[in-house]
């Protein structure tokens, strides 16, 4: 036991959540683990993960450094989860594991799925704004908890990316249609079940959109409470905090990283979970 050095690597990465929810957990489970932020840029990671490997028991990633992860992973013979390998992207490194290699893996599937099972119905039909890494996770939570999914539908500014989610249909052999659309065409989609948006709050803020209807959700991934968020234009009953992802993801780093083992109170981890949202709500 003792003291353990954690960070979140990212950039920009001044306005990550991140340490302020590990440490509320450290705080409940009598840890007196630390946990910073550090700026890594794509260029800089395999550098700096060949300098630190002594220096952190284990690390987050956050934008734009997920999939660049996995490459860095396979490129130097580290093991890499299962699920990291299907979505091209991690968000966890743990050092000397498995044998002695660093190991990587994904915990925002299980973030991701934790904040849909808030959802009142099955989900038949849904968009997602943007294409990216946490767009394709996104993508893979709603197929493995909707089996009754029909429409997918994702916009962003090229239809390439997309494809990668297109993929997973495939891959999963689910009976989703797939749709891309480029995303000026939010201003005239007829909307659906369930809106999922992963672009970031400066872009979001500038696409115009006509998907709240009815009894329709909005799952925000970014946590943006600002006026301009898009999530705005559902009703408050009717939204999905970005949050509760962000602190379910953590809640498994908690466990990977083995907070629970070490812990010096117990604490169930519907408690440690209960702690982490309240620091940020």
């Amino acid at each position: 036991m003792g003291i353990k050095q954690f960070a979140v690597l990212g950039d920009p990465i001044d306005h990550s959540l991140s340490p302020i929810i590990h440490q509320a957990a450290y705080n409940l489970l009598g840890l007196d683990w630390i946990y910073s932020r550090v700026k890594v840029n794509e260029s800089e990671l395999a550098k700096f993960l060949e300098e630190n490997q002594g220096n952190y028991a284990g690390l987050s990633l956050t934008m734009p450094l997920k999939a660049e992860l996995v490459r860095v992973a396979n490129n130097n013979g580290w093991q890499v989860a299962e699920v990291a390998q299907l979505l091209g992207s991690a968000n966890t490194w743990l050092a000397q594991a498995q044998g002695g290699q660093p190991v990587v893996t994904n915990t925002d599937l299980i973030g991701a799925k934790t904040a849909l099972a808030a959802l009142p119905m099955s989900v038949g039909s849904a968009a997602i704004l943007g294409s990216g890494a946490t767009a394709k996770t996104l993508g893979l939570a709603l197929l493995q908890t909707n089996s009754d999914l029909e429409t997918l539908t994702v916009f962003s500014r090229r239809p390439e990316p997309a494809g990668e989610i297109a993929d997973l249909i495939t891959t999963l052999q689910h009976k989703a249609k797939f749709e891309w659309l480029p995303i000026e065409a939010a201003a005239d989609f007829g909307g659906a079940d369930l809106t999922v948006n992963t672009l970031p709050s400066k872009v979001a803020s500038q696409v115009e959109v006509d998907l709240a209807f009815g009894d329709s959700f909005v799952f925000d991934v970014t946590y943006d409470s600002s006026d301009e968020s898009l999530a705005n234009y559902w009703p408050v009953s009717n939204r999905i905090d970005g949050r509760v992802m962000l602190v379910h993801q953590a809640l498994e780093q908690l466990r990977l990283f083995g907070a629970f083992e070490e812990a010096r109170r117990i604490a169930s981890q519907d408690a440690v979970a209960q702690a982490m949202l309240s620091s940020i709500f």
